[in-house]
C-alpha cells in the first residue's frame, strides 16, 4: 500500500488550530475588559488546551482500551467545541464592523453577551446531534435501463462511522438495529468503519454479525482502515464478515458490485481508476463503492454505475461545510453524471469532536426502480 503523506497539512492544520486558540482568548480579553493578570491567565490556558485534542490524537494511535475513553472524549470535545467558538467569535467581529456606528457602547456590550450566550446554546445542541442516533433517509432512484435482476432493490449504507470508543459502540448498536427494521437486501461499507484506539472486539464483531441482508455485507476501506494498519483492517473485516472488494468485483444476484481502495490514500490516478473499472467492465449497470468521491467523472465514462460514497461528513460541523466544498465539488447528496447515479452521504457517525452541526448523521436506504 502506498502511504498518503498528510504531514504537510497536519502541520497546517494544527499552526492554524493554536492560533484559534490565540484568536479566542484575545476576543473574551478584549471584549469582556479583563484585567491584565486575568487577560494573561486565559491566554496560558487556551494555549494549554490547543495541546489536548493532539495529545487525545497521540494516545488513540498508540494504545486502546475503554480507560482511555474520558481523556479522548474530552479531547476531541474540547476540539469541537473551540472550533465553533473561535469561528462565531470572528463573525461575531465581522458582525461588529457594520454595528459599530449603529450601536451604543451599552448595545455593543449587549451584543458581544449576546454572542456567548449564542455559544451556551448551540454548542450543547451540536453535542446533542453528535451522540444521537443517525436517521434513516429513504431514497427511490428511477434509473433508466436498469436491469431488471436491480428493479426493487434495496440498499442501505453505513459509512463513516469512525468506531474508536465503547460510546461510539453503544451508538453503533442502534444503527445496527435501524438498518435490521428495514430489511435491506443489500448493505455496503464505504469505509471508515473503524478508527485508531479499538481492538476488534468480540462485541463489534458481533454487532457487525447482526446486519442480516439478503444479498450480504459488502465494503471498501476508508482512509481510516489504513491508518488504523492495512493489515489489522483486513483482518477485522474477515472476521465481521464484511466482503471486501479492494480493487476489485462480485458478482451478486445478476449484477455486479465493484469496489475501490481509498483513491486518495492509494494515490490512485485516472488512469488507473479506470484501468481496473475496465477490467471489470459489465453490460448495463453495476454498483459501485469509493470512499472518497473523487474522480466521479472519470468513472461516470467508463461505464454506468449506481455508486456510493462518504468522507466530507457533510462538513460535520458548521462552517467546514464551506471549507469541505472547496475540495470536494461532489460534496453531498445524489449526483447525476453521463448514465450514472452518485450519492454522496453526510455519515452515520463522527471524527473527532463528538458534534454535528447543521450536517445531520444518516443512514442512506435506496430502493431502485426503472
Amino acid at each position: 500500500m502506498k502511504n498518503y503523506h498528510f504531514l504537510p497539512v497536519f502541520l497546517a492544520l494544527l499552526g492554524s488550530y493554536i492560533a484559534l486558540h490565540f484568536y479566542s482568548s484575545a476576543w473574551l480579553a478584549r471584549n469582556f475588559f479583563l484585567s491584565a493578570v486575568a487577560a494573561r491567565a486565559i491566554r496560558i490556558i487556551f494555549l494549554l488546551l490547543a495541546f489536548l485534542a493532539p495529545f487525545t490524537m497521540f494516545l488513540r494511535h498508540r494504545y486502546s482500551g475503554t480507560a482511555l475513553d474520558p481523556v479522548c472524549i474530552a479531547g476531541y470535545f474540547w476540539m469541537g467545541a473551540i472550533l465553533v467558538t473561535g469561528f462565531t467569535f470572528l463573525f461575531s467581529d465581522l458582525l461588529a464592523l457594520g454595528l459599530k456606528h449603529l450601536l451604543s457602547p451599552s448595545g455593543m456590550y449587549f451584543f458581544r453577551a449576546a454572542t456567548a450566550a449564542f455559544l451556551a446554546g448551540i454548542i450543547p445542541y451540536a453535542v446533542y446531534n453528535g451522540f444521537k442516533p443517525p436517521a434513516v433517509k429513504e431514497i427511490r432512484l428511477s434509473v433508466p435501463g436498469l436491469p431488471a435482476a436491480m428493479e426493487g432493490l434495496k440498499i442501505a449504507q453505513l459509512s463513516d462511522i469512525h468506531i474508536d470508543s465503547s460510546y461510539k459502540l453503544k451508538l453503533f448498536s442502534r444503527t445496527v438495529d435501524l438498518v435490521n427494521a428495514r430489511d435491506p437486501d443489500l448493505v455496503l461499507v464505504t469505509g471508515d468503519l473503524v478508527d485508531p484506539g479499538l481492538t476488534c472486539s468480540t462485541e463489534l464483531g458481533e454487532l457487525v454479525r447482526r446486519l442480516k441482508p439478503r444479498l450480504g455485507v459488502y465494503g471498501v476501506f476508508g482512509n481510516h482502515e489504513y491508518y488504523f494498519g492495512y493489515e489489522k483492517s483486513l483482518a477485522c473485516y474477515k472476521d465481521f464478515g464484511i466482503r471486501l472488494l479492494h480493487n476489485e468485483s462480485a458478482d451478486v444476484a445478476g449484477f455486479r458490485i465493484t469496489g475501490l481502495g481509498d483513491i486518495m490514500t492509494e494515490q490512485m490516478t485516472e488512469k488507473s481508476v479506470r484501468a481496473i473499472l475496465e477490467k471489470d467492465r459489465k453490460a448495463g449497470f453495476s454498483i459501485l463503492m469509493s470512499h472518497q468521491p473523487v474522480m466521479l467523472g472519470a468513472i461516470a465514462e467508463t461505464g454506468d454505475f449506481i455508486g456510493f460514497s462518504g468522507h466530507t461528513h457533510r462538513g460535520q460541523l458548521f462552517p467546514f461545510h464551506i471549507f469541505t466544498r472547496l475540495f470536494y465539488k461532489h460534496f453531498y447528496g445524489l449526483y447525476r453524471l453521463k448514465n450514472s447515479f452518485f450519492y454522496v452521504t453526510s455519515g452515520a457517525g463522527t471524527w473527532g469532536p463528538p458534534m454535528r452541526l447543521l450536517a445531520p448523521s444518516e443512514i442512506p436506504l435506496v430502493t431502485l426502480s426503472k
